[in-house]
């Protein structure tokens, strides 16, 4: 299962790679930018610094405004067209890619399992619902809102049960004792004899 992640470097990339280092070896990252406008190839190598995924820096082919969202969505349409990712995000707040992912869904659906416009990377996982849980009511609250009435309640029953069964007992190590390595050895008692 391949995910691939188109990130405009032009609109709050701070927010939208939140969750970058909690992809694996088998996600990519695209990272759209202009040289001369918003952060610093080096400054977006250190906010990706954590990740297991792919990321490739790719620098747009030509300055002004729209030119990455331009480039984006042409990607996007060559990895669809191409069959090379099974679920495709572009990472943005700017809502004008909606009509070209749009176009993408209706024409192209067999294409995929899923291309949708995110505002972060963590918003494309599943698990981020599962680890902002505080406590055992919001966990059950998390996987009914993720999985619906029916398998959230089943899940969480599950897990419940699961974290609550004693572990099995496993034979407990013996301790040997070695005698020691170098350092000064006690000298045995020496008993005076009475004459």
């Amino acid at each position: 299962m391949k995910t691939i992640f188109l990130v405009d470097g032009d609109n709050n990339i701070g927010t939208g790679l939140t969750g970058v280092d909690m992809l694996s070896e088998q996600d990519t990252v695209l990272i759209f930018y202009q040289k001369d406008k918003g952060l610093a190839l080096s400054k977006l190598k250190k906010l990706c610094a954590g990740t297991a995924a792919d990321v490739q820096y790719i620098e747009s082919v030509r300055g002004g405004k729209n030119s990455i969202d331009f480039q984006i969505i042409t990607e996007l349409g060559v990895l669809v067209g191409k069959r090379e990712a099974d679920y495709a995000y572009v990472i943005s707040q700017d809502k004008g890619y909606s009509a070209s992912i749009e176009a993408l869904q209706s024409r192209y659906a067999g294409a995929f399992q899923e291309v949708a416009l995110r505002p972060s990377i963590e918003s494309c996982l599943h698990l981020p619902f599962v680890l902002r849980a505080a406590d055992r009511q919001e966990l059950c609250n998390a996987l009914v809102k993720e999985y619906g009435s029916a398998q959230g309640c089943a899940l969480y029953n599950h897990l419940k049960r699961v974290f609550q069964t004693p572990e099995p007992e496993t034979e407990k190590a013996v301790k040997v004792t070695r005698p020691r390595r170098g350092g000064r050895r006690k000298k045995p008692a020496v008993q005076e004899s009475e004459e």
